[in-house]
């Protein structure tokens, strides 16, 4: 019988339960604090190329508290909706709902109800290809603004291919159609004003317009800025700033992938997305904000505001499921 090279393995962020996936060979792993949201707190993986080891992610470090203070979003997933709602309200199948209001200064609610909630442990498996952790957690409707029930499986496995996230989201509720977007909000940690960032290549970007308030205005229109032409620019201490919204301008039916390329390493790591997550959002506002070096690259299932404005928005039926997945490596 083959051995496996992975493990999983229980670990505590002070209180906070955690798990990691670990290949003991070549000293890859990624932490997932259970007792939070699922939040993906730390990643390294080994190049495909060269076999060196890279930190892939900005980090909260393991402490307790500023994981629980979720002050920027590090590598925490979004759901029941993803990006902001605006002013937090919404009307759906004939009723108007209204969620907390937790994006000052503006008037939005913004990532869903996903933080802080304390998934439980599924299943685990180890092989001589993979180590994985399936979590669970059951929204039971008692979250302000969001009477709905949903049961969601997100699957985290590391392989030679590198990280992999699966999501399945299903609607328990007997009857009643829900509401939903999905979405990821991991950032990279590289020299952001050195960094070129490529989105998916095989169609052209829209640009969505946002308000002053930070929610679509409905117009979009072509942007090449991130063709990978280009470095972000700016300083080190003050980087070119975009937190931007795009959509494709024409279909990619199968998996689109995102690339940030280093350019003081000559290093790409490369985000997947499958035909779930047609949107993202990139933030280069991490050296502005809280003084780290990084860009945030977001898959998401549904555009902003997406409770209103119905642009790529999942509606579920009763016992309906919705499944989608990601995934990050590094070239």
């Amino acid at each position: 019988m083959e051995l496996s090279s992975y493990s999983v393995e229980e670990v505590f962020f002070g209180s906070l339960k955690a798990h990691v996936i670990r290949n003991t060979q070549t000293g890859e792993y990624v932490q997932i604090v259970t007792d939070f949201g699922g939040k993906v707190e730390a990643l390294r993986l080994s190049s495909r190329t060269t076999g060196t080891l890279r930190d892939v992610l900005l980090t909260d470090n393991g402490n307790e508290t500023a994981i629980t203070e979720n002050k920027f979003w590090k590598g925490m997933l979004l759901m029941p909706w993803a990006n902001r709602i605006a002013h937090g309200k919404y009307s759906f199948n004939g009723s108007t709902y209204q969620l907390p209001l937790n994006d000052p200064p503006r008037q939005n609610s913004l990532h869903g109800f996903l933080a802080g909630k304390k998934l439980s442990v599924y299943t685990t498996s180890v092989s001589a290809n993979s180590g994985s952790i399936t979590l669970s957690y059951n929204f039971d409707g008692s979250d302000e603004g969001y009477p709905f029930t949903l049961r969601m499986l997100v699957a985290y496995e590391l392989s030679a291919s590198g990280f992999k996230v699966s999501l399945t989201i299903t609607n328990t509720m007997p009857q009643a159609p829900l509401p939903l977007t999905v979405g990821w909000h991991p950032y990279f940690a590289c020299s952001t004003h050195q960094a070129q960032v490529q989105f998916e290549p095989r169609t052209a970007w829209n640009l969505v317009e946002l308000d002053a308030n930070l929610d679509p205005t409905g117009s979009t229109q072509l942007d090449t800025t991130f063709d990978g032409s280009q470095v972000i620019g700016g300083s080190a201490v003050e980087p070119t700033f975009y937190d931007s919204e795009f959509k494709p301008r024409s279909p990619v039916n199968d998996v689109m992938v995102f690339r940030i390329t280093d350019t003081t390493c000559n290093q790409s790591v490369g985000l997947w997305q499958d035909s779930s997550f047609r949107l993202t959002h990139i933030f280069t506002g991490a050296m502005k904000f809280f003084g780290e070096d990084g860009i945030a690259l977001e898959p998401m299932s549904g555009m902003a505001d997406a409770f209103n404005n119905h642009d790529h928005l999942t509606i579920l039926s009763a016992g309906e499921t919705w499944s989608g997945a990601f995934g990050v490596y590094v070239e």
